[in-house]
């Protein structure tokens, strides 16, 4: 058996606590350092937020696809349909966000990275009994008369204390299709910022592990 890693739909970078960006001359830093195009806006709820509801707004680099999501509690630094060549340049960006923003009065709490990748198998089953036949023991069994058919599921590993979220599932819940969507989560859970460098390595790392993660999944029998 073999898979077919059809698209990375997106590689992140989520910082919690910390809204960058927030400040005109912050934003004028930002778009001198990353010496391209940049659309500011659409800022939601301008004239102040609505109950309940945090304000936020997008910092766009259209030539990159690279998307800056900043609010007030959390800022997330995200490609769309990356390479893996793509990832130094979205850790630059990054980079860029945090070292040009003012950090005096913002108290950093945990940060991440995230990898979406869609992927097609050929096993010869629809993803939701391929899934099924790899995420749960032959064993399992439900209510008298039940016969397990399909599935989908999150799991957690632990790598040296540090969390990985894994969630996969039939591409767009489809029970037909054979299609597969998949994403990895890693989280950090120290309150400080990572710099251009660490971004870089760790979302190289993050891409190979989920890569790797589906090989090994279709290799249960």
């Amino acid at each position: 058996m073999a898979v077919d890693v059809q698209d990375v739909l997106k590689a992140n970078i989520v910082l919690l606590g910390v809204g960058l960006l927030t400040k005109s001359e912050e934003l004028d830093a930002f778009r001198d350092a990353v010496d391209t195009e940049v659309e500011i806006g659409p800022n939601l709820f301008l004239g102040g937020p609505l109950p309940n509801i945090e304000a936020s707004g997008m910092v766009t680099l259209n030539r990159d696809r690279i998307l800056v999501h900043v609010f007030p509690s959390r800022s997330t630094i995200a490609r769309e349909y990356p390479s893996f060549e793509d990832l130094g340049r979205l850790a630059e960006v990054a980079g860029y966000a945090i070292a040009k923003t003012d950090l005096e009065d913002r108290r950093p709490q945990a940060f991440g990275y995230n990898i979406e990748l869609v992927y097609d198998q050929d096993s010869g089953l629809p993803a939701v009994r391929y899934l099924a036949d790899r995420l749960f023991a032959a064993e399992i069994s439900g209510n008298e008369g039940w016969q397990l058919i399909g599935g989908a599921g999150r799991l957690v590993f632990d790598e040296d204390g540090k969390p990985r979220s894994i969630t996969i599932e039939p591409r767009f819940d489809d029970r037909a299709a054979t299609k597969i969507s998949m994403s990895l989560n890693v989280h950090e859970n120290e309150q400080r910022l990572p710099d251009e460098g660490e971004i870089k390595d760790a979302l190289e790392e993050t891409w190979r592990q989920a890569h790797e993660f589906v090989n090994r999944l279709d290799e249960i029998k």
